[in-house]
């Protein structure tokens, strides 16, 4: 037997949200990575949740901007100080 967790609609809309974000982060700085680090990206980002589930899934997406944006611009430093 699986196990089923039974979340509520918002939870829902939270994490596809985030995995949007997430989704699009791959493919978007593989296809172009000067563009999905800009702002117009992020708004890029915020759109596409929007669009999948309303607010919550913005509340979701930015949660996964603010998160992924930290730890990528803390591997890049580190990475270009050991380079150094």
């Amino acid at each position: 037997m699986a196990f089923k967790l039974k979340t509520g609609k918002t939870i829902n809309k939270v994490l596809a949200g985030a995995g949007i974000v997430a989704l699009l982060g791959v493919v978007g700085n593989y296809v172009a990575p000067g563009f999905m680090g800009s702002t117009m990206g992020k708004a890029v980002e915020g759109i596409a949740a929007y669009s999948v589930g309303g607010l919550e899934s913005v509340i979701g997406a930015a949660a996964a901007m603010f998160i992924g944006g930290r730890t990528a611009s803390t591997s890049l430093d580190n990475t270009l100080t050991e380079s150094l």
